[in-house]
């Protein structure tokens, strides 16, 4: 069904986390906000259309010159390899601390990558059980020689990223021990340039163990979690985010005692775009007010969502009995003297919209489905309910990447959970980010990675990039006798170019029973049986030409 208008009546009600409101707040009590705020009694409304402004300015699109990376160096821009230093000076000292020292060997940053390229192979797999990746018989020959199954979760038991030492003894922050990486991920959000349409919703890391802060939000996937509110962008680009912790969570003290805590958050995470003009912030019933309403369009921000009548100071719409006796379709439009609207719609069930740029607007037609005809019908939808459904998407479609190759933890550790939903908050970024380059600089859609080999690739470079070569197989020797011919493999790949340059332990390999293949260097035609034993790919060395050295030249 094209533009589903019952999107709009299926916001969460989130009763248990919802904040009136204060009648009692005043303007002299807020007097260090800028801001000019109605009181409720001051409000008057009125039954007709909302003056178009044009005070508001145009959106324009900030396009930088895009240059196509690597997804490691995308990657690089969310966790950065001195967050990895960090990462494992803090998993020696914490190994130290938990007496664990004794048969501890301590980690260094390219073993902790590999743990992390690790973790998204796994989330792309999805094996049921975390042992079976080092399982002989399944053959998964990247697990088996990067890492040892014990030394993998020894590792991942002690991961830290602060000093426990360093936490101060009157500290309410909960999220203490992730803070680093989670700052690092959000200074790289603040960065990218934002969308015009954009988002305001809650997401979840989900966590069903023990944690004060834990959270229960009904009618999302993974209702048990850490609560995270986030500014996302059409594509399902995140801008930025704020982790709640109850009453210990950064609101400033100043909105929260004005606006109410919905309303707050999305004040906080719109002052990254207070620079810029044009943009426009859609968001639902929890969050929306008459006072944000009315803060937004002083700062020239265009905003829309569903509403809780009770927040708008008794409006005189028609009563839900009398609106769902109207044919379907059927719309009401009211305005107040500060050109605050609200758009009363009957679809299945009635929905109120609130805006203060845009009302009922021009009307189209749309095509929805009617239970007691059994067929599609025609049906009048207001404009503000056509923006409404086109742009506030943004941070479902991101839990819908998140979700789709999510790392497996099962650990009843909080701070695992919350590392590792960073590192696939920082690959779905990545991926969006890179997606967009393509498309700017006009790459062919076939040749556009999707998210898993994105994945993939950035997981390989991740566990391979700047390492030794592995050692080979423990335990016996093989029977087969060394003269055995080796059977020639079909669709012999080329390296990513990270592994391919990175000038780290590539040794020529003879093969003297194998068929000679296909030198893969691009300007050689000749035949070799040598390859190299960290590619994986047949190269010339001889006394005529080493195509070995050139391929590995950048």
């Amino acid at each position: 069904m094209p533009n589903n208008e019952s999107d709009v009546c299926n916001d969460n009600d989130n009763n248990n986390s919802d904040i009136q409101e204060s009648d009692l707040v005043t303007n002299n009590e807020i007097s260090d906000l800028k801001y000019i705020l109605s009181e409720k009694k001051d409000i008057k409304w009125r039954h007709r259309p909302i003056s178009i402004l044009d005070s508001y300015s145009e959106w324009e699109q900030h396009i930088e010159d895009q240059e196509l990376l690597s997804p490691s160096t995308y990657f690089s821009k969310y966790i950065p390899d001195d967050l990895f230093c960090t990462m494992a000076d803090m998993t020696n000292i914490y190994a130290l601390q938990s007496g664990e020292i004794s048969n501890f060997k301590q980690t260094t940053p390219a073993e902790l990558k590999t743990l992390f390229g690790l973790h998204i192979i796994m989330g792309t797999l999805k094996f049921p059980r975390v042992r079976m990746f080092w399982d002989t018989t399944l053959k998964m020959q990247l697990f088996l020689d990067s890492m040892s199954r014990d030394r993998f979760f020894q590792v991942r038991t002690n991961l830290h990223l602060v000093n426990n030492m360093d936490i101060p003894a009157d500290n309410k922050d909960r999220f203490y021990k992730v803070w680093p990486i989670y700052t690092a991920l959000r200074n790289r959000c603040l960065e990218l340039p934002a969308e015009e349409e954009l988002a305001v919703d809650e997401a979840m890391i989900p966590f069903t163990g023990r944690l004060s802060v834990k959270q229960y939000v009904k009618g999302k996937p993974t209702p048990w979690g850490i609560k995270m509110y986030m500014l996302c962008g059409k594509s399902g680009q995140a801008y930025d985010f704020i982790l709640y912790q109850g009453a210990s969570t950064e609101f400033q003290e100043s909105l929260l005692k004005a606006f109410g805590q919905g309303p707050t958050v999305v004040l906080q995470l719109a002052q990254r775009i207070k620079q810029e003009m044009g943009h426009k912030i859609y968001s639902d019933n929890f969050f929306s007010s008459y006072k944000l309403f009315q803060a937004l369009k002083q700062e020239n921000i265009c905003a829309a969502g569903t509403v809780r009548v009770n927040r708008f100071a008794n409006p005189p719409l028609m009563p839900d009995k009398e609106a769902l006796k109207k044919e379907r379709g059927f719309s009401e439009e009211i305005c107040s003297t500060d050109d605050i609207t609200l758009v009363k719609w009957v679809d299945n069930k009635t929905v109120v919209l609130g805006s203060n740029f845009i009302g009922k607007g021009e009307t189209d037609k749309v095509e929805c489905w009617d239970k007691k005809q059994n067929k599609y019908v025609t049906i009048n939808r207001p404009e503000i309910v056509k923006l409404y459904n086109h742009g506030m998407g943004g941070v479902d479609l991101f839990d819908q990447l998140m979700s789709y190759y999510r790392i497996f933890i099962k650990s009843k550790k909080w701070t695992l959970r919350a590392i590792f939903h960073a590192v696939d908050f920082a690959v779905v970024q990545s991926w969006l980010e890179y997606r967009t380059s393509a498309r700017e600089i006009g790459l062919p859609t076939k040749k556009i990675m999707d998210l898993l080999h994105f994945r993939i690739r950035l997981a390989d470079v991740l566990v391979l990039s700047g390492k030794d070569i592995p050692n080979k197989k423990r335990g016996r020797p093989s029977a087969t006798p060394p003269d055995t011919p080796v059977q020639r493999l079909r669709g012999e790949t080329r390296p990513p170019e990270e592994i391919q340059y990175d000038g780290a332990q590539h040794w020529p390999l003879h093969e003297n029973g194998a068929l000679p293949t296909r030198c893969k260097f691009p300007e050689c035609k000749g035949r070799s049986r040598v390859k190299c034993e960290k590619c994986n790919v047949r190269l010339c060395l001889s006394k005529e030409k080493n195509c070995f050295r050139s391929f590995h030249l950048n």
